[in-house]
């Protein structure tokens, strides 16, 4: 009897571990190494359904007040396994530029597991001037977008090849457990 009752036990335990897994958002984790000159702060962090985003600034700016950010968004299986990252983050471009049609976004990269986009846009009545970097890369367990925005267009001008090298650099990596390691210097967070 003692030994149904402690099978039981153990069957229970390794059920309730994987339902867990299956709550978890996302063994998915992302690395970038953000600009030095600045500490990045988490303003924004949610997860809706199969979505989620989270969205660094600069220290001491807001959710609504900040001059550059990082967004970056997941979407778990939501789109299938087998997502062209072009197609995707042309129709999220598509969106920001009825938004906003002062200037296209101009493909720089357009490869199925990997595309990314950029321009700089005058201001409007939806969106004040500024430049962006668009990234849209197939994981392991997402769809991962990365953007960056930066309102000074001057110093975005300046230091295009930096930015875009860091978004570059933003690295998916997948880690079915939660104990592997990430060996990185750059900041690294779950999505």
């Amino acid at each position: 009897m003692q030994k149904k009752n402690l099978l039981l036990i153990l069957f229970s335990m390794i059920f309730i571990i994987l339902v867990i897994q299956g709550i978890c958002y996302a063994y998915q984790t992302v690395i970038i190494n953000f600009p030095d000159d600045k500490v990045w702060t988490v303003v924004y962090n949610k997860t809706q359904a199969n979505e989620r985003i989270i969205q660094f600034v600069p220290q001491g700016q807001s959710y609504l007040n900040w001059t550059e950010t990082y967004i970056f968004h997941s979407y778990k299986h939501q789109l299938g396994t087998n997502v062209n990252s072009l197609v995707f983050l042309s129709s999220l471009t598509k969106s920001l530029e009825r938004k906003n049609n002062t200037k296209p976004y101009i493909y720089v990269l357009k490869g199925r597991e990997n595309a990314i986009a950029t321009r700089c846009i005058a201001s409007n009545k939806n969106i004040k001037s500024q430049c962006d970097i668009y990234r849209v890369a197939s994981a392991q367990e997402a769809v991962i977008s990365i953007q960056y925005i930066n309102k000074n267009t001057t110093d975005f001008k300046r230091n295009y090849e930096y930015y875009m090298d860091i978004i570059k650099r933003a690295n998916p990596y997948y880690s079915y457990f939660r104990q592997d390691r990430v060996m990185s210097k750059g900041t690294s967070f779950e999505l």
